[in-house]
């Protein structure tokens, strides 16, 4: 794919090359060659559209489902550090290290010995020393800390390719790169061209380019997860479809921690209707209130449940392009 868009560049450029003042392109009627402008951007998504859809996991044999799962790991596939540390507060507050305190969290007056904590689980606790909204987790330095723990988890993902390939996220870099040369070379040449001869009325020639780049970064975003991950999200979905009902007969601060193996697979969206409803919808509306000051940017092209949300199913926010820097 990054050839065929190497092809319509390269093209582009002979033609401009040739005679950079006088040429075609530079000589095409303003409605003319919006059209053309139009049908370039075009071909230049459908492209990038169509490489974004190779991934050399698809076809791979699915990891068997362990007897013993991590629920942490499942999380971690499943919406990355946020999830991590959703699960992990979740825990806490089940064995009694964190309560829920109206809109807020905050650790007891009286709390078990911390020394039978994970490392992970003591970082989330120490995230808490003061009485803090679910909002403000995700708006803290707490994820970014957890995500340190969370190394072991991410190099054996990407060990089994559940995780989107590197090698994959540098060709999606180097597409995103490409068309962004073509949309942006194109029409910033047409620009120049057409103020170099005294043509003022370049506003739908701007406002194209820009849509069309926002649009191209939308196409070029990365999942979290690569084909093989999606598909065996799914199939722990399913293995584990039955521990749903575990949920709803749950007791408050009950010791069990089978119910995390669920969570960790389903998402909170599975506690509505539960003894712990309070702490689903606590970060729901967390998660609604950081969508929508999220929404203003380029990033709302697509988003997941690692942004804040952790609904049932997902892989976690878009990687991006990489912000088009180069190949």
């Amino acid at each position: 794919m990054d050839k065929l868009l190497l092809g319509i560049l390269a093209m582009l450029l002979v033609v401009v090359i040739s005679n950079p003042t006088a040429n075609p392109i530079a000589n095409m009627y303003g409605p003319l060659f919006l059209l053309f402008y139009a049908f370039v951007i075009v071909v230049t998504l459908i492209v990038c559209g169509w490489g974004m859809q190779g991934d050399s996991t698809a076809k791979l044999p699915l990891p068997s489902v362990p007897t013993n799962p991590d629920p942490y790991e499942i999380a971690y596939l499943r919406g990355g550090e946020n999830e991590v540390t959703r699960l992990a507060v979740f825990d806490l507050i089940q064995r009694r290290y964190l309560e829920i305190d109206g809109k807020n969290l905050k650790q007891p007056l009286s709390r078990p010995d911390v020394n039978t904590l994970t490392s992970i689980e003591r970082e989330v606790l120490d995230g808490f020393l003061y009485s803090r909204k679910a909002s403000e987790i995700f708006q803290s330095s707490l994820p970014g800390k957890v995500k340190q723990h969370c190394t072991v988890y991410e190099q054996r993902l990407q060990n089994e390719q559940l995780l989107f390939p590197n090698t994959s996220k540098q060709f999606v870099k180097r597409l995103c790169f490409i068309g962004t040369l073509i949309i942006l070379g194109l029409g910033g040449y047409k620009l120049i061209a057409a103020l170099a001869t005294g043509h003022s009325n370049v506003m739908f020639l701007v406002i194209i380019g820009i849509f069309s780049q926002i649009i191209l970064l939308c196409v070029c975003q990365t999942p979290r997860l690569s084909q093989r991950g999606k598909a065996y999200l799914q199939r722990l979905q399913n293995t584990f479809e039955g521990l749903k009902k575990q949920v709803s007969t749950v007791q408050l601060n009950a010791t069990d921690s089978n119910i995390l193996l669920p969570l960790a697979v389903f998402g909170i969206s599975i506690l509505v209707g539960s003894p712990y409803a309070e702490f689903e919808k606590m970060f729901h509306v967390a998660a609604a209130n950081a969508s929508t000051s999220f929404s203003g940017g380029v990033s709302s092209c697509g988003s997941g449940s690692s942004c804040g949300g952790g609904d049932g199913g997902g892989g976690g926010c878009g990687g991006g392009c990489g912000g088009c820097g180069g190949g």
